[in-house]
């Protein structure tokens, strides 16, 4: 008997329903691919996050690198701080390259280079070794983000700017929250090596998705819709001929521009703390008696409220347009806990909970602080003011690992230097009262 057009209709019915979560998902990843939001900051945060934890995952390792290498806490602390030596040789270099050739080509470059050096710290026999070893790897990453801020620069208007460069900084509290377990992971059931050699290789494959994903500016990007793209390059254009700082000279008089020295040395005060704290928060937890997996998961307990005060303070400053007290308060506020908690004891729970509540308001100053930059400065030497103020501010990370390895060397705990980092954030926020923002022309 033949079918009827109605079985017919019934029997296909299915395979054209199974087919629409299939069809909606294609269309979905199409519209993503195209949205700026989601592809430049997207890719950029990935590659920063993979950057971020090759730079910091010796922290979870560090007391079992102290013991195969023969090394005291001050000189592993001197050896990773050998990190920001490398790290702030590239800063300018890179930062005029970003801003007059290609951002793109340049973290390319770097994005290769760095995920090569941190798979042979898996090879480091010596403690001399290991501090070429975290040189080099700080000569390969110094620039990243500086270019990775002329790139956001280059696609997101001074309205959107803080919320983008807050969306692309959350990598700083979930790179723990990634890290710290998975690297608490592989150390319970695997050698150190092993860790730098696995984590080393997600950076050499990413690399291939940036080459497709980034373009410099959105006049180059075809993938944007026509409308968007001429929209989002005149009011980029725009705002480029409403900026009122000029920089009369070589671009290198932009090393001496009075906001940004005044920028550098408010973040060299707040990253030799917070390096400090980053760099042995695993420790201190460690020395409480708690399992390296436990140290894992509670490292990264911080990152939670980092994310919230990351994206508030950003939505604000974008919202009333404001930078400069937005930054202020958050390092401020950071300072706070560190000194607080040398009177609860040190206890394990006190421990956590005030290092959290500082990190956490710390994270919150990274929207509003990175957009600094870009409102004092004019587009074409914007670079080389963001990598001198990220390069003079990151040799604090070269004085807060080795200063709190010092400290728990001579006094036998991190009371002291916990102490330190609480003044130097609020010192920090103090300088940057001094801090300039011109008005825009209307």
């Amino acid at each position: 008997m033949s079918e009827t057009p109605a079985s017919s209709i019934d029997r296909q019915t299915p395979t054209i329903a199974s087919s629409r979560p299939s069809q909606d998902t294609a269309f979905f990843a199409i519209r993503l691919a195209k949205n700026r939001w989601a592809r430049i900051l997207g890719v950029a945060f990935t590659m920063y996050l993979l950057a971020f934890v090759d730079r910091t995952n010796l922290s979870m390792a560090a007391p079992f690198v102290r013991d195969d290498l023969g090394l005291t806490p001050a000189g592993l602390g001197f050896a990773n701080g050998l990190f920001f030596w490398g790290y702030i040789l590239l800063q300018i270099p890179a930062g005029r390259l970003a801003s007059t050739w290609s951002p793109k080509r340049v973290l390319l470059c770097q994005m290769l280079l760095w995920s090569f050096i941190s798979l042979t710290t898996a090879l480091v026999q010596t403690p001399f070794e290991l501090a070429l070893n975290r040189f080099a790897l700080g000569l390969a990453e110094g620039g990243v983000l500086t270019c990775t801020l002329v790139l956001i620069k280059n696609w997101f208007t001074k309205a959107e700017r803080a919320r983008a460069n807050a969306l692309f900084l959350l990598t700083f509290p979930i790179a723990p929250m990634i890290a710290g377990p998975i690297s608490g992971l592989i150390l319970t059931y695997s050698h150190w090596r092993w860790m730098f050699a696995i984590e080393a290789i997600p950076g050499l494959v990413w690399a291939l998705v940036w080459w497709w994903a980034i373009e410099d500016r959105p006049s180059d990007a075809k993938w944007l819709p026509l409308r968007e793209r001429v929209e989002l390059t005149a009011a980029l254009a725009t705002e480029a001929e409403q900026a009122t700082e000029t920089i009369s000279g070589h671009w290198v008089s932009t090393l001496w521009h009075p906001s940004v020295l005044l920028l550098a040395l408010y973040n060299f005060l707040a990253l030799m703390a917070e390096w400090g704290v980053n760099f042995w928060f695993p420790t201190v937890l460690k020395e409480t008696g708690l399992s390296i997996g436990l140290v894992g998961l509670l490292a990264s307990a911080p990152s939670v409220l980092g994310i919230i005060t990351m994206l508030a303070v950003a939505s604000s400053s974008d919202r009333l347009r404001e930078r400069k007290w937005h930054m202020i308060a958050a390092t401020a506020v950071a300072g706070v806990p560190l000194i607080v908690l040398q009177f609860t004891g040190g206890g394990t729970w006190a421990t956590v909970i005030c290092l959290s509540i500082g990190i956490g308001a710390f994270l919150g100053r990274f929207g509003p602080f990175w957009t600094l930059p870009g409102e004092v400065l004019p587009a074409s030497v914007a670079g080389v003011g963001i990598g001198l103020i990220n390069g003079l501010g990151n040799l604090g990370g070269t004085v807060g690992p080795w200063f709190f390895g010092v400290a728990k060397t001579q006094t036998g705990s991190f009371s002291l230097a916990l102490a330190a980092g609480g003044v130097s954030l609020l010192l920090s926020a103090a300088i940057a009262v001094l801090i300039r923002v011109p008005e825009a022309r209307k």
